[in-house]
């Protein structure tokens, strides 16, 4: 059975999105790894992520794009764990903040470390070639409203 190979109007093109997709699954290996590295499981590793500032549970949901209830398994985890505390928010009693503990900044410190000292595609660039990646993923993403940072 032979294979039918599709030719894309611009190979340019097709090996930037080629090249993109193998760099998303460089990157979430890594994650998976760094995670597992420092005792957390991948969703772990993204909500202390998220908490760089106190942030309401379902802030986080919609970060993670989880429910709401996949949030609270999460912070019953790592609050047994001594990484994170739940406090009431101050604009809004009935709502909960998830807030990092002391054992918590740390280990996210020690994630964030770990996750950028070898991140796969950007730690091989110095520093002219990263300043380009990044003006041109920001311009990418700008223009076609894919940008996620908030």
């Amino acid at each position: 059975m032979s294979e039918t190979r599709i030719e894309w109007p611009d190979p340019e093109g097709q090996e930037i999105v080629e090249r993109l997709f193998a760099a998303d699954v460089a990157l979430r290996a890594h994650f998976e790894e760094t995670a597992a590295a420092v005792g957390l499981s991948v969703p772990q590793a993204h909500t202390l992520l998220q908490l760089q500032e106190p942030q309401r549970m379902g802030q986080i949901a919609g970060q993670l794009r989880c429910e709401p209830s996949h949030v609270t398994g999460l912070a019953d985890a790592l609050e047994e764990c001594g990484f994170l505390r739940r406090e009431p928010d101050p604009d809004d009693r009935r709502a909960k903040r998830l807030t990092l503990t002391t054992r918590g900044q740390e280990l996210r410190d020690r994630l964030l470390s770990r996750l950028f000292d070898t991140a796969p595609i950007i730690s091989v660039l110095d520093a002219e070639q990263r300043a380009n990646l990044l003006a041109l993923l920001r311009v990418s993403q700008s223009a076609t409203g894919h940008d996620t940072r908030r």
